[in-house]
């Protein structure tokens, strides 16, 4: 009767009664089988196989003995499955396996699919490996090995596996189950060192039997907040008892993106085995593994549309590139990433076997997640009135009408790449805003454009210095389209200085592209570009580059969602599309597009040489023109200001229904509105940007330059109806037009009218007035002052 009251209270103790666990009390033939001393009392265990049948095999719980579990000498491990386990396992997508019987019964009771192993180890039979010298000896009844210098004792990864354990692998593998670990942790929230390196191994073990990387994950239990809770560590048993939800554990824990079971101290464990001589298959897997773990808990693997692979960093706020480093290549020595992993790890190229699994494993083991990564300015929702600008890898600014906040990468749905802008702090940023916000704001680019070489210093100056405050900040605010920069002028005017003060305010560089070669070259640049891309000093000598780079870049800047398609590598019919999110300048000696709908999305600029007096070259005019107005933080906080002032003046004055008179959407109302941020009247603006872009085309369109002529006449001498034939022979007349093919040749100038019909009327002024005669006519009408 005593007997079966102590196994009622131990048993108790974790929510159970002895038909639970079909134990029996302590004999004297386990007793001699286990080796137990013979008065000692206890029970026995029984084991079941997978399927739940007695297999023989059975382990004895000590009362007042250390250890309390023992088991028939020179019996094989066993994996233990409750009474009831297959039962409650149906239906279910995951199984618990955790340390301790009495832990496996009390889950299985709660209708958990749960089994267990006699120690956070034993679900192999496990064998240490010493080198041949070591000395053996006998401690206190123990066998003793001393090593040599040097040596140090190795755990036979090819060891047999615990009795039981093959058939619950099967079973997960073929039902695609989660396994879960839960082995016991301390109150105070730590897990024993021990403890955690055993709950690795055995991740390690499930992921190279086939078990995906995913479903192999740690349930890590919570607190007892319970007063009354004696222990100073928490196992699944007590945690059932004291009113813990097993399910909602197990719930919030399938939802986690991954939850892969972290080696305690990682650069340990990868020095260790990094320092054999050789590493196994199955090691070096593990390693891969237990990094890869180790950089999921403390960030996110990340591929884009390109295949390209991403890791970011929970703790430095960082979205790197994931390259690696094989065969020792030098050019990938500098990579961020590279860096990082020999700062976390000390990995390095000398490394390449392992590199290679580690980078295999990063882009194939799930989860991976998809990402789109934003390059110095973010717009996740193009109808949102705010301005997210990177200023560091690992912060940006968000500017709204309410408040200019600097935020960490990542918050918001915004993605960062790292060293896309040279760093300047968030803290100071602030600073430099606080100082600059009681003082009114000025125009500092119409300020800063008085000093450039402008062949008109008036409205040209003031147009440009309104789009370089809505340009790139506002691409596709709202929809709207901002125009290519046509910066053209001779050599030597300053062209490409503008441009490298301009990127040197938006990311503290200045990267002036070369003009490409192909288009594939410019697709892979623009790309990969964010802000403001800049091509410098184009010119063409092949005319189909030209047709189809001013085809592409019409495309992308009118396009809601502009992408580039190209074919995915290595592949003949996959295609992958590429967001394309940067504004485009291009600086030329002369005009180096024709084309009317490109000429018609542009803002052109136009520079010359003072040839009244020297010429004088400053080299150092960026930087001076950064430092007069407190060098780029108060340029970058300027610019802030100026932009939730914008912010502002839209929520009270916005025309949904603004009716324009340029091609672009809403850029015409707002360069009208940021004119008004500095107090100035810009209702000319509208009529200027048309007549510009009426003037440039023509002067790149001879048939056109001559109709817009022809209509310039007295009106006495243009009739009512005009055909193609009498334009034809006013031009041949004319010396300008004479030797236009276009324009005098009746049949060609009414192809050009009909496949110009828009841009004619809306140009020079000539509308069709219907067929008289046989031939199409025309009227003039004067379209504006």
């Amino acid at each position: 009767m005593g007997d079966f009251l102590a196994i009622q209270k131990d048993l108790n103790a974790s929510g159970l009664v002895p038909e639970d666990m079909l134990v029996r009390p302590l004999e004297h033939p386990e007793r001699a089988a286990t080796n137990a001393p013979p008065m000692t009392d206890g029970y026995v265990i029984p084991y079941f196989s997978f399927h739940g049948r007695p297999n023989g095999f059975y382990r004895v719980r000590l009362f007042d003995h250390t250890p309390k579990y023992k088991q028939p000498k020179n019996s094989p491990n066993h994996v233990y499955y409750p009474p009831g386990f297959q039962e409650v396992l149906k239906d279910k997508s995951y199984v618990i396996i955790t340390e301790g019987e009495k832990k496996a019964a009390a889950a299985v009771k709660q209708g958990v699919p749960c089994c267990a192993l006699s120690g956070v180890d034993s679900w192999r039979n496990k064998i240490i490996i010493v080198p041949g010298d070591s000395a053996l000896s006998t401690h206190k009844g123990d066998v003793a090995v001393r090593l040599g210098d040097g040596d140090e004792a190795e755990e036979d990864l090819t060891a047999p596996l615990a009795l039981g354990f093959q058939e619950l692998i099967d079973q997960i593998l073929n039902n695609r189950l989660t396994v879960i670990i839960c082995y016991d942790r301390d109150q105070d929230g730590g897990i024993k060192h021990d403890v955690q390196r055993a709950a690795a191994a055995l991740g390690f073990e499930f992921r190279f039997r086939g078990v995906p990387f995913q479903n192999i994950r740690q349930l890590i239990l919570p607190r007892i907040e319970d007063p009354n809770y004696p222990d100073e560590k928490v196992g699944l048993d007590d945690f059932i008892r004291y009113g813990g939800d097993v399910e909602d554990a197990i719930t919030e824990l399938l939802n986690r993106k991954g939850a892969f079971p972290v080696h305690p101290n990682i650069r340990d464990f990868i020095n260790k085995r990094l320092g054999r001589a050789k590493l196994s298959r199955k090691e070096t897997q593990n390693v891969g593994l237990a990094i890869l773990a180790d950089l999921d808990s403390s960030g996110l693997r990340l591929r884009s549309a390109t295949d390209t692979t991403y890791y970011f960093d929970y703790k430095d706020k960082k979205l790197l590139k994931a390259t690696w480093s094989i065969n020792g290549r030098d050019a990938e020595f500098d990579a961020p990433f590279t860096q990082f992993l020999y700062q976390r790890y000390g990995l390095s190229a000398a490394d390449n076997r392992l590199l290679i699994w580690l980078g295999t494993q990063f882009t194939s083991e799930e989860p991976i997640e998809k990402v789109s990564p934003f390059k110095v300015f973010a717009r996740p929702v193009v109808n949102e009135d705010v301005v997210n600008w990177q200023i560091s890898d690992s912060e940006y600014v968000r500017i709204t009408k309410d408040e200019i906040t600097i935020e960490s990468n990542g918050t918001h749905n915004i993605l960062f790449e790292s060293s896309q802008v040279e760093a300047i702090s968030g803290r100071g940023l602030l600073q430099a805003i606080a100082n600059l916000r009681p003082h009114r704001l000025t125009n500092w680019w119409a300020e800063t454009l008085t000093e450039v070489r402008l062949r008109d210093k008036d409205r040209p100056r003031v147009a440009t210095s309104l789009l370089y405050y809505l340009s790139p900040f506002l691409h596709r605010w709202r929809g709207m389209q901002l125009p290519i920069e046509l910066i053209l002028g001779e050599s030597g005017s300053g062209k490409s200085t503008l441009c490298t003060l301009r990127l040197s305010i938006l990311t503290g560089g200045a990267s002036l592209r070369n003009a490409p070669q192909d288009l594939k070259d410019w697709h892979a640049s623009v790309t990969s570009s964010g802000g403001l891309h800049v091509t410098d000093n184009v010119q063409f000598t092949d005319k189909n580059l030209r047709q189809r780079l001013s085809d592409e870049l019409c495309r992308i800047v009118t396009e809601p969602d502009p992408f580039v398609e190209q074919r995915r590598y290595y592949t003949n019919a996959d295609l992958i599309r590429i967001p394309v999110r940067c504004c485009f300048a291009i600086t030329a000696i002369q005009q180096p597009f024709q084309n009317a709908d490109l000429l018609q999305r542009s803002m052109i600029l136009e520079f010359e040489k003072d040839t009244s007096t020297p010429m004088v070259y400053n080299s150092d005019w960026h930087n001076q023109q950064l430092n007069a107005k407190g060098g780029r933080l108060a340029w970058v906080a300027h610019h802030c200001l100026v932009l939730q002032s914008f912010f502002q003046l839209v929520q009270k004055k916005w025309q949904a229904r603004y009716e324009a008179k340029h091609r672009l959407i809403n850029l015409e109302q707002s360069m009208v509105l940021m004119g008004e941020v500095f107090g100035a009247n810009a209702t000319w603006l509208p009529a200027y940007l048309s007549n510009v872009t009426d003037r440039v085309i023509a002067e790149n369109d001879w048939a056109l330059e001559g109709l817009i002529a022809y209509c310039k006449q007295e009106p006495t001498q243009i009739p009512g109806r005009i055909t193609a034939a009498e334009i034809a022979s006013w031009a041949s007349a004319e010396d300008d037009f004479n030797n236009c093919e276009a324009l005098t040749n009746p049949r060609k100038l009414g192809r050009y009218l009909r496949t110009h019909k828009s841009l004619v009327a809306q140009v020079a002024g000539l509308f069709e007035a219907g067929s008289w005669q046989n031939r199409m006519t025309y009227q003039y009408r004067q379209t504006r002052k």
